[in-house]
Protein backbone atom coordinates (compact mmCIF):
# COMPACT_ATOMS: atom_id res chain seq x y z
CA UNK A 1 0.00 0.00 0.00
CA UNK A 2 2.75 2.38 1.11
CA UNK A 3 4.21 1.96 -2.85
CA UNK A 4 0.29 2.74 -4.24
CA UNK A 5 0.42 5.88 -2.46
CA UNK A 6 4.07 7.16 -3.41
CA UNK A 7 3.01 7.57 -6.96
CA UNK A 8 0.93 9.62 -9.45
CA UNK A 9 -0.87 8.57 -12.49
CA UNK A 10 0.09 9.95 -16.35
CA UNK A 11 -2.66 9.61 -19.34
CA UNK A 12 -1.78 10.15 -22.58
CA UNK A 13 -4.48 9.81 -25.28
CA UNK A 14 -4.42 10.90 -29.57
CA UNK A 15 -6.39 9.88 -32.17
CA UNK A 16 -4.74 6.28 -32.27
CA UNK A 17 -3.97 5.11 -28.77
CA UNK A 18 -4.35 5.73 -25.14
CA UNK A 19 -1.77 5.05 -22.27
CA UNK A 20 -2.10 5.17 -18.22
CA UNK A 21 0.74 5.07 -16.77
CA UNK A 22 2.00 4.75 -13.27
CA UNK A 23 5.11 6.52 -12.25
CA UNK A 24 7.17 8.36 -9.13
CA UNK A 25 5.62 10.96 -7.26
CA UNK A 26 9.36 12.69 -7.19
CA UNK A 27 10.27 14.68 -9.97
CA UNK A 28 11.73 12.58 -13.78
CA UNK A 29 15.80 12.50 -14.43
CA UNK A 30 16.72 13.77 -17.48
CA UNK A 31 16.86 10.91 -18.56
CA UNK A 32 13.69 8.33 -17.48
CA UNK A 33 14.03 4.84 -17.45
CA UNK A 34 11.32 2.93 -18.46
CA UNK A 35 11.56 0.51 -15.23
CA UNK A 36 10.16 3.98 -13.24
CA UNK A 37 6.73 3.85 -14.68
CA UNK A 38 4.66 0.94 -15.11
CA UNK A 39 2.31 0.10 -17.92
CA UNK A 40 -1.34 0.41 -16.47
CA UNK A 41 -3.10 0.77 -19.34
CA UNK A 42 -2.07 0.77 -23.64
CA UNK A 43 -5.30 0.56 -26.18
CA UNK A 44 -5.51 1.38 -29.75
CA UNK A 45 -8.16 3.89 -30.67
CA UNK A 46 -10.26 3.71 -33.90
CA UNK A 47 -9.10 7.10 -35.54
CA UNK A 48 -11.91 7.95 -38.07
CA UNK A 49 -11.64 11.44 -38.68
CA UNK A 50 -14.35 13.60 -37.77
CA UNK A 51 -15.57 10.49 -35.15
CA UNK A 52 -11.90 10.44 -33.29
CA UNK A 53 -12.24 12.83 -30.22
CA UNK A 54 -16.41 10.13 -29.86
CA UNK A 55 -14.02 7.45 -30.25
CA UNK A 56 -11.34 8.69 -27.24
CA UNK A 57 -14.13 9.66 -25.49
CA UNK A 58 -15.78 6.00 -25.53
CA UNK A 59 -12.34 4.18 -24.61
CA UNK A 60 -12.13 7.03 -21.77
CA UNK A 61 -15.71 5.88 -20.58
CA UNK A 62 -14.94 2.38 -20.38
CA UNK A 63 -11.23 2.96 -18.93
CA UNK A 64 -10.23 0.59 -15.77
CA UNK A 65 -6.80 1.06 -14.42
CA UNK A 66 -6.89 -2.38 -13.10
CA UNK A 67 -5.58 -3.78 -9.60
CA UNK A 68 -2.00 -2.09 -9.97
CA UNK A 69 -3.05 1.02 -10.31
CA UNK A 70 -2.77 3.57 -6.65
CA UNK A 71 -5.21 3.39 -4.22
CA UNK A 72 -8.40 5.39 -5.27
CA UNK A 73 -9.04 8.63 -3.89
CA UNK A 74 -4.96 9.09 -3.40
CA UNK A 75 -3.85 9.40 -6.65
CA UNK A 76 -3.43 13.02 -8.68
CA UNK A 77 -3.75 12.35 -12.75
CA UNK A 78 -1.74 13.95 -15.40
CA UNK A 79 -3.46 14.40 -18.95
CA UNK A 80 -1.59 15.42 -21.75
CA UNK A 81 -3.71 15.27 -25.33
CA UNK A 82 -2.54 15.09 -28.82
CA UNK A 83 -2.37 18.69 -30.50
CA UNK A 84 -4.91 16.60 -33.15
CA UNK A 85 -7.78 16.49 -30.96
CA UNK A 86 -7.30 19.85 -29.45
CA UNK A 87 -7.30 23.10 -31.51
CA UNK A 88 -4.24 26.12 -30.82
CA UNK A 89 -4.36 29.44 -32.68
CA UNK A 90 -2.86 32.82 -31.90
CA UNK A 91 -5.05 35.88 -30.84
CA UNK A 92 -3.83 39.09 -31.25
CA UNK A 93 -5.80 41.36 -28.67
CA UNK A 94 -7.47 44.73 -29.96
CA UNK A 95 -6.07 48.05 -29.13
CA UNK A 96 -6.81 49.32 -25.57
CA UNK A 97 -8.24 45.72 -24.76
CA UNK A 98 -8.85 44.81 -20.60
CA UNK A 99 -10.67 42.69 -19.01
CA UNK A 100 -10.65 39.08 -18.85
CA UNK A 101 -14.36 38.59 -20.46
CA UNK A 102 -12.97 40.91 -23.61
CA UNK A 103 -9.96 38.82 -24.36
CA UNK A 104 -12.15 35.61 -23.75
CA UNK A 105 -14.94 37.24 -26.84
CA UNK A 106 -11.97 37.98 -28.71
CA UNK A 107 -10.78 34.46 -28.41
CA UNK A 108 -14.05 32.92 -29.68
CA UNK A 109 -14.58 35.24 -32.44
CA UNK A 110 -11.30 34.46 -33.63
CA UNK A 111 -12.15 30.76 -33.41
CA UNK A 112 -14.94 31.04 -35.11
CA UNK A 113 -13.32 32.92 -37.79
CA UNK A 114 -10.88 30.10 -38.47
CA UNK A 115 -12.87 26.96 -38.04
CA UNK A 116 -16.54 28.42 -39.59
CA UNK A 117 -18.17 27.17 -36.38
CA UNK A 118 -19.37 28.45 -32.59
CA UNK A 119 -16.54 27.65 -29.52
CA UNK A 120 -19.76 26.78 -27.18
CA UNK A 121 -18.80 23.07 -28.21
CA UNK A 122 -14.98 23.99 -26.64
CA UNK A 123 -13.71 24.97 -23.61
CA UNK A 124 -11.53 27.57 -24.22
CA UNK A 125 -8.15 28.54 -22.52
CA UNK A 126 -5.49 30.35 -22.93
CA UNK A 127 -2.03 32.59 -21.37
CA UNK A 128 -4.44 35.60 -21.59
CA UNK A 129 -2.30 38.94 -22.50
CA UNK A 130 -3.71 42.16 -23.24
CA UNK A 131 -1.08 43.86 -25.37
CA UNK A 132 0.57 40.70 -27.32
CA UNK A 133 -0.30 37.85 -29.03
CA UNK A 134 -1.24 34.94 -27.18
CA UNK A 135 -2.09 31.32 -27.51
CA UNK A 136 -5.45 29.62 -27.15
CA UNK A 137 -6.14 25.95 -27.30
CA UNK A 138 -9.65 24.89 -27.20
CA UNK A 139 -10.80 21.27 -25.94
CA UNK A 140 -13.82 19.73 -26.90
CA UNK A 141 -16.54 19.50 -24.20
CA UNK A 142 -16.95 16.16 -24.70
CA UNK A 143 -13.27 14.88 -24.45
CA UNK A 144 -13.20 17.30 -21.59
CA UNK A 145 -16.60 15.43 -19.88
CA UNK A 146 -15.34 12.31 -20.25
CA UNK A 147 -12.01 13.05 -18.53
CA UNK A 148 -13.72 14.47 -15.59
CA UNK A 149 -16.14 11.50 -15.85
CA UNK A 150 -13.23 9.03 -15.59
CA UNK A 151 -11.89 10.96 -12.84
CA UNK A 152 -14.68 10.78 -10.82
CA UNK A 153 -15.58 7.43 -11.37
CA UNK A 154 -12.42 6.49 -10.12
CA UNK A 155 -12.00 8.87 -7.19
CA UNK A 156 -8.75 10.75 -8.56
CA UNK A 157 -7.83 13.94 -8.30
CA UNK A 158 -7.33 15.87 -11.56
CA UNK A 159 -4.20 17.79 -11.31
CA UNK A 160 -2.97 18.72 -14.45
CA UNK A 161 -4.98 18.75 -18.31
CA UNK A 162 -3.54 20.48 -21.09
CA UNK A 163 -2.75 19.35 -25.03
CA UNK A 164 0.79 18.81 -25.85
CA UNK A 165 1.83 21.82 -27.34
CA UNK A 166 1.23 23.49 -23.61
CA UNK A 167 2.91 20.92 -21.88
CA UNK A 168 6.04 20.96 -23.75
CA UNK A 169 6.25 24.96 -23.99
CA UNK A 170 5.75 25.35 -20.02
CA UNK A 171 8.92 23.37 -20.33
CA UNK A 172 10.89 24.71 -22.83
CA UNK A 173 9.79 28.23 -22.89
CA UNK A 174 13.31 29.95 -21.74
CA UNK A 175 14.69 27.82 -24.83
CA UNK A 176 12.08 29.18 -27.66
CA UNK A 177 13.80 31.02 -30.61
CA UNK A 178 13.05 34.60 -30.09
CA UNK A 179 12.81 34.58 -34.04
CA UNK A 180 12.24 31.31 -35.72
CA UNK A 181 10.40 28.39 -34.73
CA UNK A 182 9.31 25.80 -32.33
CA UNK A 183 7.98 22.35 -33.37
CA UNK A 184 6.41 19.90 -31.09
CA UNK A 185 6.36 15.99 -32.17
CA UNK A 186 4.69 13.42 -30.87
CA UNK A 187 3.39 10.53 -32.94
CA UNK A 188 2.06 11.82 -36.22
CA UNK A 189 1.40 15.41 -35.10
CA UNK A 190 3.16 17.75 -35.47
CA UNK A 191 2.69 21.52 -34.48
CA UNK A 192 4.12 24.35 -35.61
CA UNK A 193 4.84 27.98 -33.87
CA UNK A 194 6.47 30.57 -35.46
CA UNK A 195 8.12 33.46 -33.39
CA UNK A 196 9.55 36.90 -34.38
CA UNK A 197 10.94 39.24 -31.94
CA UNK A 198 10.01 36.95 -28.78
CA UNK A 199 6.18 37.15 -29.63
CA UNK A 200 4.12 34.47 -31.02
CA UNK A 201 3.05 35.06 -34.82
CA UNK A 202 1.65 32.16 -36.45
CA UNK A 203 0.36 28.55 -35.69
CA UNK A 204 -0.05 25.55 -37.04
CA UNK A 205 -1.12 21.67 -36.15
CA UNK A 206 -0.11 19.16 -38.87
CA UNK A 207 -1.19 15.61 -38.85
CA UNK A 208 1.84 13.53 -40.74
CA UNK A 209 1.14 10.57 -43.06
CA UNK A 210 3.86 8.62 -41.32
CA UNK A 211 7.40 9.62 -39.44
CA UNK A 212 9.06 11.78 -42.19
CA UNK A 213 12.19 11.26 -42.62
CA UNK A 214 14.66 14.25 -42.56
CA UNK A 215 14.45 15.59 -46.04
CA UNK A 216 10.95 15.79 -45.49
CA UNK A 217 11.29 17.46 -42.01
CA UNK A 218 13.66 20.59 -44.16
CA UNK A 219 10.98 20.65 -47.25
CA UNK A 220 8.39 21.04 -44.39
CA UNK A 221 10.72 23.75 -42.88
CA UNK A 222 10.90 25.54 -46.42
CA UNK A 223 7.52 25.58 -46.97
CA UNK A 224 7.09 27.38 -43.39
CA UNK A 225 9.43 29.32 -44.40
CA UNK A 226 7.60 31.01 -47.07
CA UNK A 227 4.54 31.05 -45.56
CA UNK A 228 5.41 33.23 -42.70
CA UNK A 229 8.14 35.49 -44.69
CA UNK A 230 10.63 37.35 -42.38
CA UNK A 231 9.46 40.62 -40.43
CA UNK A 232 10.99 43.58 -39.26
CA UNK A 233 14.75 44.05 -40.52
CA UNK A 234 15.10 40.37 -40.98
CA UNK A 235 18.84 40.92 -39.00
CA UNK A 236 17.73 38.48 -36.29
CA UNK A 237 19.16 35.13 -37.03
CA UNK A 238 16.31 32.64 -36.90
CA UNK A 239 16.71 29.23 -35.39
CA UNK A 240 14.62 25.88 -34.46
CA UNK A 241 13.82 24.21 -31.57
CA UNK A 242 12.25 20.70 -31.98
CA UNK A 243 10.25 19.48 -28.48
CA UNK A 244 8.55 16.42 -27.54
CA UNK A 245 8.69 12.64 -28.33
CA UNK A 246 8.52 11.57 -31.20
CA UNK A 247 11.28 9.67 -32.65
CA UNK A 248 11.56 11.24 -36.29
CA UNK A 249 12.52 14.69 -34.38
CA UNK A 250 16.15 15.50 -36.13
CA UNK A 251 19.14 15.80 -34.04
CA UNK A 252 21.46 17.88 -36.45
CA UNK A 253 22.59 20.88 -35.22
CA UNK A 254 21.49 22.86 -39.42
CA UNK A 255 18.29 21.82 -40.63
CA UNK A 256 17.15 23.64 -43.70
CA UNK A 257 20.05 26.28 -43.37
CA UNK A 258 19.13 26.94 -39.96
CA UNK A 259 20.74 26.43 -36.51
CA UNK A 260 18.24 23.74 -34.95
CA UNK A 261 18.47 21.93 -31.46
CA UNK A 262 16.27 19.07 -29.88
CA UNK A 263 14.84 18.54 -26.23
CA UNK A 264 13.19 15.37 -25.96
CA UNK A 265 10.52 15.43 -23.02
CA UNK A 266 11.74 13.17 -21.77
CA UNK A 267 14.20 11.10 -22.94
CA UNK A 268 13.58 7.72 -22.11
CA UNK A 269 16.08 4.87 -21.62
CA UNK A 270 14.53 1.38 -22.39
CA UNK A 271 11.58 -0.53 -23.71
CA UNK A 272 8.25 1.11 -24.07
CA UNK A 273 5.16 0.83 -26.49
CA UNK A 274 6.18 4.00 -28.05
CA UNK A 275 2.56 4.95 -29.08
CA UNK A 276 1.84 8.33 -29.39
CA UNK A 277 -0.54 7.65 -25.71
CA UNK A 278 2.61 6.49 -24.53
CA UNK A 279 4.79 9.17 -24.70
CA UNK A 280 1.88 11.98 -24.88
CA UNK A 281 1.72 10.36 -21.08
CA UNK A 282 5.13 10.12 -20.21
CA UNK A 283 5.55 14.19 -21.44
CA UNK A 284 3.66 14.83 -18.27
CA UNK A 285 6.00 13.37 -16.14
CA UNK A 286 8.75 15.84 -16.79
Amino acid sequence: MSRSRARRLLLGGSAGSVALLSAPMMPMPPTVSTSLVETLVALPVAAAGNAAVANLCGILQGLEAGAAAPARGKSGLTVTLDDGVARSFVVTPPSGAHGLRELQACAAARFAALYGESAEQWRLAADWQVTVPFVACALPRELFGAIEELTGRQQWRLDSLCPALVRVWNRVQRSIPADGWLLVGFGQTLTVVHTCSGQVADLRTLHLPGAPDFAELEMLLEQERLRTPVQGDGRSPQALLWAGGADWLPAAATVAGLASRVIRLPVVAGPGDRSAGWQLALAGAS
